[in-house]
């Protein structure tokens, strides 16, 4: 019999004895309140004594009234929408008292006692579980002091602003367990509904995977025509994981079927999009299932950070997978590439609002790359100001400025006293347009002189700010809540000026710049890499597995071109 049958079977029996004999209702109520005392520690006995107080310490699970409601936290306990970890929570312990019960394991005068007991460990998993979907088992405070660790260990200047939650009113809890509807209550508690639900199912089906094939390395790539023996193992591993249809021959022909796979397999993980296999994409087949598995997890756990969902209008910034998106009344209407901060000064992960534009903007340098930057490329060419267009000011007064006024501050903690301004023009590290949320870290995205970026693979090559691929398109659409209009010709003729123009909006439009490796869209799942090793130090913040410290590895995977790159960006 079906464990749920042989509850259910064991409820039902219950039941009739407990109907039967009232006193019992009574003695488990007198156990439970004992219990209450005596077997309950850590911070979750004041919710669970709450619940019991809020039904008059009468038993939650217990008895033929509360079957359905107890077979439902059953189910939820090992549901993966709620527990995509497979955490205990006792079930194996509830599982093993009520097989007794419904085996005759206990005597009657032990009953009350078991009832009381079994009745208690379900409201606590209850509760546990409850935590763990609003929660999660991540030390975010471990997390936090890794990061700004590299600062001493590596000189990167970290930031992740986290909205840690509370645990839920205990009177909804209370509530929810009472009236019966736990799989409803439940859900309502789901952090980013729509990004959850797509990376529980994705973890679902990666957990069924077969396990794959691997495959030789070669030298030679392979491309549409060829055939090799290694080709039918590529068709099998592809094929497992979606990209390869499952009704397509194995054979070892390099067929237009395959070549849209291998191209499908390259966009998903952000390779070079070819459609041939050479030893990087043979790599990536060959790696495990697991850490795909764990990418998932990890993501998910990120999704506590957030709420239910975003505004109804937003935009939304994914630092490692290069990419903006706008987001209106629930849909997608616009995504464009973005280069984002350096691996040793790495964009910001926070919300705020956008509250105008800037056309034709200047750039006012900051202070940590005057020192990390300009002065070491006034030494190398002098004439760097002159070349792009930077003005230098002594309060309002435009002065000259040498070398040996600003070697003092190189290494020093000092402010440097000058302010360095790029004005506007086809030069300007800014372009032609910038997109305000006014902030600590003085980041923000705009349009930049140098579009030479946006075709790499790993768009990491700014000092924190995002710069926008289609500026312009951006634009126009958040013109839609400018304050006055602004018509195409207008914006021409603002632009042709070459002044600053600030552009106001009546509504200021949310912007949630985010850190997902793992999603899914338009049917695909998109495995990004951990660019700023993030993902790794959460995975290794996790209760159970936790290291107190973390240390970047000296190799990392990602190799970044340098050629052409100007040697002072924002």
């Amino acid at each position: 019999m079906h464990t749920l049958q042989k509850v259910l079977l064991t409820l039902l029996l219950l039941h009739g004895t407990l109907m039967a004999e009232l006193l019992s209702i009574e003695n488990i109520s007198k156990h439970l309140q004992n219990n209450l005392q005596t077997h309950l520690k850590g911070k979750n006995k004041n919710i669970v004594q709450h619940i019991y107080a809020q039904n008059s310490y009468l038993p939650l699970w217990i008895g033929g009234n509360n079957s359905t409601k107890m077979s439902q936290l059953i189910e939820a306990l090992k549901d993966p929408l709620f527990n995509y970890k497979n955490k205990s929570f006792d079930q194996k312990s509830i599982g093993r008292l009520l097989y007794k019960l419904d085996n005759g394991g206990f005597t009657p005068n032990q009953k009350a006692l078991v009832y009381a007991r079994l009745d208690l460990m379900l409201t606590n998993s209850y509760v546990r579980l409850v935590r763990f979907i609003v929660q999660g088992d991540v030390d975010w405070n471990l997390v936090q002091k890794k990061l700004k660790a590299l600062k001493q260990s590596d000189d990167i200047t970290s930031h992740w602003e986290m909205s840690l939650k509370a645990f839920p009113d205990p009177n909804s809890v209370a509530q929810a367990a009472i009236q019966g509807n736990i799989r409803e209550y439940l859900s309502t508690l789901i952090p980013m509904e729509k990004r959850y639900r797509k990376l529980v199912k994705l973890l679902k089906s990666y957990r069924i995977m077969q396990k794959f094939p691997q495959v030789p390395y070669s030298n030679t790539p392979l491309k549409v025509g060829d055939s090799a023996k290694r080709i039918e193992l590529i068709k099998k591993r592809l094929q497992i994981s979606g990209d390869y249809p499952k009704s397509a021959p194995i054979n070892k022909k390099f067929d237009k079927t395959l070549e849209r796979a291998v191209l499908s397999f390259q966009k998903r993980y952000l390779l070079k999009i070819n459609g041939q296999i050479d030893k990087t994409m043979t790599w990536y087949l060959n790696q495990p299932v697991k850490n795909n598995i764990q990418a998932i997890i990890t993501n998910l756990d990120k999704t506590k950070l957030y709420p239910k969902h975003f505004e109804d209008e937003y935009v939304e910034v994914n630092i490692p997978d290069f990419n903006l998106r706008y987001y209106k009344n629930g849909q997608k209407v616009m995504k464009m590439g973005l280069v984002v901060g350096r691996i040793d000064r790495p964009t910001p992960i926070f919300s705020d609002k956008i509250e105008y534009m800037v056309l034709n903007p200047t750039w006012t340098i900051p202070d940590n790359l005057i020192k990390r930057d300009l002065i070491h490329v006034l030494r190398e060419n002098p004439n760097y100001l002159r070349e792009n267009n930077i003005h230098v000011f002594s309060g309002n007064k435009e002065i000259s400025i040498t070398q040996s006024m600003l070697n003092p501050y190189e290494k020093s903690s000092k402010r440097v006293p000058y302010r360095f301004v790029q004005f506007p023009g086809d030069k300007n590290a800014l372009g032609r347009v910038k997109f305000m949320f006014p902030n600590k870290y003085a980041v923000y995205l705009h349009d930049t002189d140098n579009k030479s970026l946006f075709p790499r693979r790993y768009k990491i090559y700014s000092s924190g700010c995002m710069r926008v691929e289609r500026p312009f398109d951006l634009m126009r659409v958040l013109l839609t809540h400018a304050k006055g209009s602004y018509s195409s010709d207008k914006i021409e003729e603002i632009l042709a000026t070459n002044q600053p123009t600030t552009i106001r909006l009546s509504r200021s439009i949310p912007v949630h710049i985010i850190y997902f490796t793992v999603y899914e869209e338009d049917g695909l799942a998109y495995f990004k890499h951990d660019i700023y090793l993030y993902d790794k130090i959460i995975e290794e913040s996790v209760q159970g597995h936790k290291k107190r410290t973390f240390t970047i590895p000296k190799k990392r995977m990602i190799k970044v071109k340098k050629k052409k790159i100007k040697p002072l960006s924002n």
